[in-house]
């Protein structure tokens, strides 16, 4: 066994040797064959992904310092010498740093044809660092070539940017990993089956770098012949039984068996964090399995058996729920506590999610919804106190009178409602005068106070409604008066008909006052009471005015 831990004795030595980053070889290969050399490169993407490996093997290629082209000692830094510059710049991140390598890329290279700078996690360099790279980028002597490496290329400038070729490296699959791992692992002499070197893999979480670094711890725990079940306790990864059962209990609520296999479980004093995530890693791939997607899977025979037994008879609603309900489940407070286990359990089987509302609902469904969405959030008037409420108005002897020599219209043909709410209800008096108030007070609050305050009545007409106004109320009626299209246009609205609202300001016997009507007609002059009864004196008895001599 070599004395060098692994991640640094397998590092890739050429382009053949990159797993995972099919696209980014095959460019930089054409480019290196074509001698089509750009004077910057950004590598991003997540850690172990190959990004400081490709760029040295970059560094060697144009150089003509790789396998393919005849070069020995591999994968050493000293290949290139002093004409491969390397930069943290983690902790070279100043401008000085920055002006000392602008100095020295002046210098021609020593045995090799360019001189490349190799920044690693670039995006670390203080705001003046990176202004002075970027005059270094914009006008780069011919025989530099710079590539900059990090992890986080949104943190950097887009002038920096613009002036790059950038490659972005992904996550390595779960199956190039284990063909990588396999092949290290034949190569030093490990037995161990495939079902470990996939679960090493997932660990990694497309790391390659972690991958093999946990390779090597298990070999290191476990000597040269490694279990599956060796390698999950070398990672303190032992998978517990009653994760599953707990899971399975979840996914068809079944509380009374959950909550004792939690009950084991403390028991055992075994740590509640650890085993929320066994949990919530089997009803994740329980969903996977309801909803098809069965391909994102990287699961052994053996487990995709028990993720059969586990989804029988569950649908994907039950998963959802289940999984959203531990994953929330905080345990961190005390891990050794099942409490929080035991309340996601309870929700799941108490409190089922709410049926989804119809998509489409009918037409008449959406019309009592909207009826029923515009009375709720239609604001209620205020009702006046007892005190404050108008008497209801009482008619005069003369309107008793004109009323019962009305002609009987109980022969004539009805006419059809014109709307839902009959006119007549609308008409009552009072009723009528507080609707138009209640309507004007959306629309002009002062004009409403003035019809509240100084209006005694509003009274009906054939084509219009009258607002009758006491004589010591004429500011109120004037005030009115000037707002006569806003009053009918209110009016309309509440009788569901065309009306022309006229204001009258009564006499001290309740009777009009002497010009005192408003509207958009002007109106004879009122006749006095002597007048009237000599008229009607004339129709009725015929008789005749007596004239003096």
């Amino acid at each position: 066994m070599s004395g060098a831990v692994l991640y640094r004795k397998w590092r890739p030595a050429d382009f053949d040797e990159v797993v995972g980053q099919e696209t980014v070889v095959r460019t930089l290969r054409n480019a290196v064959a074509q001698d089509k050399i750009s004077h910057a490169y950004l590598f991003c993407g997540p850690r172990g992904t190959g990004k400081t490996t490709t760029a040295r093997i970059l560094a060697r290629a144009i150089n003509g310092r790789t396998a393919s082209t005849g070069a020995t000692a591999l994968g050493e830094m000293d290949d290139l010498g002093f004409d491969l510059v390397e930069i943290d710049a983690a902790s070279n991140r100043g401008i000085d740093d920055i002006r000392e390598l602008r100095e020295r890329a002046n210098y021609q290279p020593g045995s090799a044809r360019f001189k490349v700078y190799l920044i690693d996690e670039v995006h670390q360099l203080t705001g003046a660092a990176a202004d002075a790279l970027l005059k270094t980028l914009e006008e780069p002597p011919p025989h530099v070539v710079f590539i900059l490496a990090t992890t986080d290329p949104e943190a950097l400038k887009p002038t920096i940017l613009s002036r790059c070729q950038r490659f972005d490296f992904r996550r390595v699959s779960v199956d190039d990993m284990v063909l990588r791992l396999n092949a290290i692992a034949e190569a030093e002499g490990i037995d161990i089956p495939d079902e470990a070197l996939r679960l090493i893999s997932r660990e990694a979480t497309g790391s390659l770098r972690d991958g093999v670094n946990l390779l090597d711890q298990v070999w290191v725990m476990c000597g040269a012949t490694i279990s599956l079940e060796a390698a999950q306790e070398a990672l303190g990864l032992s998978p517990d039984a009653r994760a599953a059962e707990l899971a399975s209990a979840a996914l068809r609520g079944e509380l009374a068996e959950g909550l004792a296999v939690l009950s084991a479980v403390q028991e055992d004093a075994i740590d509640f964090g650890r085993f929320k995530r066994q949990v919530v890693i089997h009803l994740r791939h329980a969903l996977l399995k309801l909803t098809g997607a069965t391909g994102t899977l990287s699961l052994s025979a053996p487990e995709l058996e028990r993720l059969d037994e586990i989804c029988q008879g569950v649908d994907a609603q039950a998963a959802v729920t289940a999984l959203r309900a531990f994953s929330e489940a905080d345990v961190r407070r005390d891990p050794y506590q099942p409490l929080p286990l035991e309340l996601a359990l309870a929700s799941i089987v108490y409190d089922p999610p709410p049926a989804p509302a119809p998509s489409n609902p009918a037409p008449q469904q959406r019309t009592q919804q909207r009826t029923q969405s515009s009375t709720q959030q239609r604001p209620q008037r205020q009702q006046r106190p007892d005190a404050q409420r108008r008497p209801p108005r009482q008619s005069s002897a003369r309107e008793q009178q004109a009323t019962r020599n009305l002609p009987d219209r109980t022969t004539e043909p009805q006419q059809p409602a014109r709307t839902a709410e009959p006119v007549a209800e609308a008409a009552a008096g009072q009723g009528l005068l507080d609707q138009i108030v209640g309507t004007l007070m959306r629309r002009d609050k002062v004009l409403a106070a003035a019809v509240r305050d100084g209006c005694q009545s509003a009274r009906p007409v054939d084509n219009g409604l009258v607002l009758e106004f006491p004589a010591h109320r004429e500011g109120y009626m004037k005030r009115c008066q000037d707002a006569l299209p806003l009053l009918s246009e209110v009016a309309e609205h509440v009788l569901k008909r065309p009306v022309q609202v006229e204001c009258i300001l009564l006499s001290q016997s309740n009777g009009p006052a002497a010009g005192a009507s408003g509207g958009s007609q002007a109106k004879p002059p009122a006749q006095s009471s002597r007048s009237r009864l000599a008229e009607e004196a004339k129709s009725r008895f015929g008789a005749r005015p007596f004239h003096a001599n």
